[in-house]
């Protein structure tokens, strides 16, 4: 058996996923009451009440463990991969993209995870596949229903998330906010 199988298998007793809750939970916690700059892998360790290399053997760096921790989307698949046309899919990915950035713990997080994704071409993929590739494959069908180029998908999709977190890190009237998906609808 090679080293990449062992890993992928696994060796030793299977890891408990208390202590991954714990470290996610305690991430987040300090997150909004310290900040990125003031988050450390020693705080998230005391806080969950684990040792650093139960975190280090799940995450090899902070910004592995707060990227998890803020975008680990355990939740149930978002609203727009039921849109039925791509006016709805932009109203929904703007109502998503807006709620997910208004977070405290990812409003704290964005700063620093911004300047650490420029180091961590994984996390960047990472964030692209879970985040982005169910969304863009559905703008893409909606768009070819409706007879436009898919191409246009992505370029959608970064101007939601980037409006988005714009708003979220530097502010904006509730007004203007409101109307950004209209000023993006592809109709």
């Amino acid at each position: 058996m090679t080293g990449m199988e062992q890993s992928e298998r696994g060796r030793g007793r299977p890891r408990d996923q208390a202590i991954d809750a714990a470290a996610l939970a305690a991430a987040r916690e300090l997150l909004v009451e310290v900040g990125w700059d003031r988050l450390s892998m020693v705080a998230i360790a005391e806080r969950a009440n684990v040792g650093r290399p139960a975190l280090y053997r799940r995450w090899p760096s902070k910004t592995h463990l707060v990227f998890e921790a803020v975008f680990g989307w355990r939740d149930a698949p978002t609203t727009v991969l039921d849109a039925t046309d791509s006016g709805e899919w932009v109203r929904g990915s703007f109502a998503y993209t807006a709620e997910l950035f208004a977070r405290p713990e990812v409003r704290a997080a964005l700063p620093g995870l911004l300047a650490s994704l420029r180091d961590h071409p994984e996390l960047q993929a990472a964030l692209w596949k879970e985040f982005g590739t169910p969304g863009l494959a559905s703008l893409e069908d909606l768009l070819r229903a409706e007879g436009r180029p898919p191409v246009d998908a992505q370029g959608l999709m970064i101007l939601i998330i980037g409006a988005s977190m714009v708003t979220s890190l530097l502010g904006s009237s509730p007004t203007v906010t409101a109307r950004l998906p209209g000023l993006v609808s592809p109709k």
